[in-house]
């Protein structure tokens, strides 16, 4: 059974610079090195033999975590205008707050920007799509109606796809989850504008994942240009989500027969197995298996991992 997404991986040329930005705008806090090797004992077997070296950071916040990859000696461009969010994959994650302008200016103060300031799509809620200094995307939402004394949390991660059926139809199969929404947005300034695109026509969905929400988009125009292959581990940008479970080699059948691909054997060490797959469209998925005695590692050991279900329950 999957317990929620334990962490989504960013691969950076600085990483320093980028726990920099993501403790000041999402809370999250590094944990120690071997704390990191340990919750991801598959990182080695997936890459090929000659691949750079490279260095890994555990980033923890209330509800979740994030993984900081980075090839020793190897420059990454930014990604800028070269990464729009319309491009398929696994495309940003959420923080909210109560209030959307400290996440602004947090994002701006540390080496961030903004495709355009928050703005309120009708629900009442303020949104805007921020870039950190190597220009991979975040999107900040701030939820008035949560108290101030909320602290920052991680509300989803957002994958684009290009066949929104599909997607459900594989990720609330391999979570075990029904559909909580789906609807249609755009045309319309407003889209346009958060996204910086023009006559955005987009679909979205929404299924719970346990301690977030995954949240899935179509965007039926406009759609980005098709691509070379699938990415790679360590290819810049986001690397891959992580999926914590109980029982690793059920859960990793059900992702086989649901039309998932394996991609590396599965990995142990004392603290953890994991394996990694690819979902049908090709975007890498971690699956984690935590053994015993080291429950201090999973989603459960956080700080508020129920926070998005509460928040949802007082809305």
């Amino acid at each position: 059974m999957f317990i929620g997404i334990h962490h989504v991986a960013l691969v950076v040329s600085d990483p320093e610079a980028a726990m920099r930005y993501y403790g000041a705008v999402a809370g999250l806090q590094r944990l120690p090195d071997s704390t990191a090797r340990l919750v991801s004992p598959g990182h080695e077997g997936l890459l090929a033999c000659g691949s750079p070296p490279f260095d890994q950071y555990l980033l923890a916040g209330r509800n979740g975590f994030l993984e900081i990859l980075s090839p020793r000696g190897t420059a990454i461009a930014p990604n800028g205008e070269g990464n729009p969010i319309n491009r398929p994959g696994i495309r940003h994650f959420c923080v909210q707050n109560n209030d959307c302008s400290i996440l602004e200016a947090a994002v701006l103060s540390n080496g961030g920007s903004l495709i355009a300031p928050p703005l309120d799509l009708g629900t009442g809620n303020q949104y805007a799509y921020a870039r950190d200094p190597e220009g991979n995307i975040i999107e900040i939402e701030g939820l008035p109606y949560t108290p101030a004394s909320e602290a920052t949390w991680l509300g989803h991660v957002a994958i684009v796809t290009r066949n929104m059926d599909a997607a459900i139809a594989f990720y609330a199969a391999l979570f075990g989850t029904v559909l909580k929404s789906r609807g249609q947005f755009g045309p319309g300034p407003q889209f346009d504008r958060m996204g910086g695109l023009t006559d955005a026509r987009i679909e979205g969905a929404w299924l719970p994942a346990g301690n977030m929400q995954l949240e899935l988009w179509q965007f039926h125009t406009p759609q980005y240009p098709l691509e070379r292959g699938p990415n790679a581990l360590l290819d810049p940008g986001y690397s891959h989500i992580c999926l914590e479970c109980d029982q690793l080699d059920q859960d990793l059948a059900r992702l086989i027969d649901l039309g998932g691909q394996v991609i590396s054997g599965i990995m142990e060490n004392d603290a953890a197995r994991s394996v990694f797959a690819r979902d049908p469209e090709g975007n890498i998925i971690e699956l984690l298996e935590l053994l015993t005695g080291h429950s201090s590692l999973s989603i459960a050991s956080l700080a508020s991992p129920d926070v998005c279900e509460r928040i949802e329950a007082g809305r």
